[in-house]
């Protein structure tokens, strides 16, 4: 059997603020915080909380969980735009916290809100070409760190969060085939530069969601020989409550039970946002055969997308 998605599991830090704080903070109305943007809480990591540190808590969840796999794991990739450090990569650091040998393979994948759907291709390619039993895809963020507190488009939104994805040969979910995309002319609307906060140029952002992710997953239903009513759940990144709104509407789904929504309890995770909510969907286990898109959009610009089968669980 190919690999797949065998368990997820995430990790949040303590520190926190709820939709009162951010109305108060940018005078907004809690009311447009917690419908329009469509939080109700965004998580904060800690002073000296650092990337490799929430991947490593989010692994150990794990581990708590599938004890058997912790000297079996053969490859770790780490999903992040906020690096402990610009040299060596994440990887490595998580490796070393863990105490794991050293017949391991360790890489970072720089991507954002896309670096999901991204990995768990990279991944799962990286793994059956090698021959790999276990593997784990971590997503992890600390966007605090690189916004300007005072930032009214980007503060209220955006959440710290790791989430560790096991991949292995007895997996529960399996991904179909995969679509993806690129549009480096506009990568200038989600951006730091150097010694500069996050700038986010929100107008671009929506009109590329509403433009050009709609055509992306009408192109993966194809690919995988779907239709919409054949789709038992849609897992877009968690972008923003109205974002979310405009992609279901741009496709037909406005209002659908299907269309799950967690943002208002984790805020915008950025590639922690899928696997997140694909561990709250309770009836993913059973007898299988549920068929779930997921989607992920953003920095870049780039988008991704597959069909994530699911299996009987033992």
């Amino acid at each position: 059997m190919s690999v797949g998605i065998e368990a997820i599991e995430y990790y949040l830090p303590e520190r926190f603020m709820t939709s009162g704080d951010l109305a108060s903070n940018f005078g907004f109305d809690i009311q447009f915080v917690e419908e329009k943007i469509g939080v109700r809480r965004i998580y904060i990591a800690g002073e000296n909380e650092k990337t490799s540190d929430m991947a490593v808590a989010a692994i150990k969840k794990l581990f708590e969980k599938r004890p058997d796999i912790k000297e079996k794991i053969e490859v770790i990739a780490v999903c992040t735009q906020t690096p402990d450090y610009q040299l060596p990569h994440t990887s490595a650091l998580v490796q070393k916290k863990l105490g794991l040998g050293m017949d391991i393979a360790c890489f970072d994948i720089g991507l954002g809100c896309s670096g999901f759907v991204y990995g768990l291709s990279v991944v799962k390619a990286f793994m059956e070409e090698n021959k790999m039993e276990y593997g784990i895809l971590v997503t992890a963020e600390t966007y605090s760190k690189i916004i300007d507190e005072k930032d009214k488009n980007t503060k209220p939104l955006f959440s710290d969060a790791a989430a560790a994805t096991l991949i292995g040969r007895e997996p529960y979910l399996t991904p179909l085939k995969f679509t993806f995309g690129t549009n480096g002319n506009s990568y200038e609307s989600l951006i730091v530069r150097s010694s500069e906060s996050l700038f986010m140029d929100g107008r671009g952002i929506f009109e590329f969601v509403a433009t050009v992710v709609p055509d992306d997953l009408k192109r993966c239903l194809e690919i995988n020989s779907l239709k919409i009513g054949d789709i038992d759940y849609f897992v877009f990144h968690q972008a923003s409550n109205f974002m979310l709104d405009t992609l279901s509407k741009k496709i037909g789904v406005a209002g659908d039970h299907r269309v799950l929504k967690c943002l208002d309890r984790f805020g915008n995770t950025v590639s922690s946002s899928i696997p997140i909510a694909l561990d709250t969907i309770k009836d993913i286990s059973g007898d299988g055969g549920l068929k779930i898109l997921i989607s992920g959009f953003g920095v870049g610009l780039s988008w991704a997308s597959t069909i994530l089968s699911t299996l009987r669980r033992t």
